[in-house]
């Protein structure tokens, strides 16, 4: 009897704990616990940095904004100068959003330039001695670089030394560097089916961390710009600071090798051995010698090329979404507080498009459709250019709020672009280079970013020299760059 009653009262206990790691096992991804672990700390580190990244972008531009207008207006007429009624028109006239383009649009150029140098000899050095060195460097480097615009602001230095930023990110690679690092460390230990949703989860997290830090950046904006824009740093800081605990994964990198050809075990063993003996410099110095012969097979594969050529599409949302904020504060009259919540629509809906959307779409395309991973993430990829088309002219047009957003809802679509290509581009590509394909991916998005920045802040003066209606025309010409790309994108894979 005491046995039944046992049995009676132990048996539902049992069943509902079988029954709830049931569901978790249905909900959560069947990963291995490195698989877990290196997923874990990587989006906690992608989380942190960009959470301190975000939260000062609105009150940055804002501080700048405030002291180029204060500037202009001490160079105009003493009386107009101190009159009120010509405030809000002195900050938002030509004068002063075209030099806030200025400087905003040569800062992100500037931020990448140092550091483009470095990048694609790191990708081949961690290609041998590991990648977590690479992504502390680069993540220390990227915080000591977020505290350079707060020194100039707070001791009222001449705002273009913003543009010496890019001097503190240089020696780990720049912030670009330290993303594919990780989405690096990402393909060491996640396989080709599992790859691409591993990757869509981390870059999903820049998008989290936009979505939770702009109502804040916002919120406290009303008290006083400041106070967002100096917690910025210290969420980058302790981002920086999290970044020892990444687990290296060369060497699961370097055992799927062996893996998938066991013939090179004999080669590649003393061969990694030799190289690791050798001094940091000596190294560096033998790999800068043979660089060529290391990146030789992005050069004589031709779809890669097209990868390259393509994913500096990429960049058009870094370049542009500067310009958002300041694009709808000129031509709504909004504030800057106001107008980040632009940005926090368009997280929400990325991270859905991330989370819900690029999901239901791969499993449709992979069960429904029976399309192989190459094809499905070309799918995804030229679905997303088409929404890139559509929502930067859209943007252009807006004649109000309301298109505005929806032109913003459909370049949330847009933003799988880049993943989706990366992971095309790591199916051409063996697996001991798969750190220099994607530095060179980096490099690549660097170029665009050193080209867009300038250029886009020139196409913005032009379009508020031509009138306000014409404010958009940087985004006219974002849309128009989208078509060209997807041109060779169509043709791209079709002998595969």
């Amino acid at each position: 009897m005491v046995s039944a009653t046992d049995n009676n009262e132990n048996t539902p206990l049992l069943e509902s704990s079988r029954s709830q790691q049931g569901i978790l096992s249905k909900i959560l991804p069947r990963w291995t616990w490195i698989q877990w672990r290196v997923m874990l700390i990587a989006a906690f580190l992608m989380f942190s940095v960009n959470f301190g990244h975000f939260v000062g972008t609105a009150p940055q531009l804002k501080i700048f904004e405030d002291i180029i207008c204060e500037n202009y207006k001490r160079s105009l007429d003493q009386e107009a100068a101190h009159a009120n009624i010509y405030i809000d028109s002195i900050c938002k006239s030509e004068h002063v959003q075209s030099e806030l383009a200025l400087i905003s649009g040569w800062k992100n150029t500037l931020d990448v330039l140092p550091a483009l140098a470095l990048a694609l000899p790191y990708g081949v050095l961690a290609d041998k001695i590991g990648r977590r060195p690479f992504v502390i460097l680069s993540t220390a480097a990227t915080a000591l670089s977020e505290c350079w615009p707060r020194v100039l602001c707070w001791f009222n230095w001449p705002l273009r030394l913003v543009w010496l930023t890019g001097m503190f990110r240089a020696p780990g690679g720049g912030d670009q560097f330290a993303m594919f690092m990780l989405m690096t460390i990402i393909a060491d230990v996640f396989n080709e089916e599992q790859r691409a949703t591993a990757l869509f989860c981390l870059v999903s997290l820049p998008n989290i961390a936009e979505v939770v830090a702009t109502p804040i950046s916002a919120t406290t904006m009303i008290i006083n710009p400041w106070i967002p824009f100096m917690l910025g740093p210290i969420f980058v800081l302790v981002g920086a600071a999290f970044s020892v605990l990444v687990p290296e994964t060369l060497d699961e990198s370097n055992r799927r090798l062996v893996l998938e050809d066991p013939g090179d075990q004999e080669i590649a063993g003393p061969l990694q051995a030799s190289l690791l003996k050798r001094s940091l410099l000596r190294l560096a110095i033998s790999k800068a010698e043979h660089f060529v012969t290391e990146t030789e097979f992005i050069w004589r594969n031709p779809r890669l090329l097209i990868c390259l050529a393509v994913v500096l599409a990429g960049i058009l949302d870094r370049s542009s979404s500067f310009l958002l904020m300041q694009y709808a504060s000129t031509k709504y009259h909004w504030s800057i507080s106001q107008a980040s919540y632009l940005n926090l629509i368009r997280s929400c809906m990325t991270l859905a498009t991330f989370l819900v959307f690029v999901p239901l779409l791969s499993s449709f395309l992979i069960r429904r459709l029976h399309c192989t991973t190459l094809k499905k993430d070309l799918t995804i990829s030229r679905i997303a250019a088409v929404s890139g088309i559509i929502g930067y002219f859209l943007i252009f047009i807006a004649s109000g709020p309301i298109p505005l957003i929806i032109g913003c809802l459909f370049l949330s679509l847009s933003m799988p672009f880049v993943v989706a290509i990366i992971s095309v581009a790591t199916s051409f590509t063996p697996a001991e280079h798969v750190a220099t394909l994607y530095t060179a991916m980096s490099v690549s998005q660097s170029i665009g970013i050193i080209i867009a920045g300038p250029v886009f802040a020139k196409l913005y003066a032009a379009g508020m020299h031509m009138g306000i209606e014409w404010s958009g025309l940087p985004f006219a010409v974002a849309g128009s760059l989208f078509a060209v790309i997807l041109i060779p994108l169509l043709f791209l894979g079709m002998d595969s």
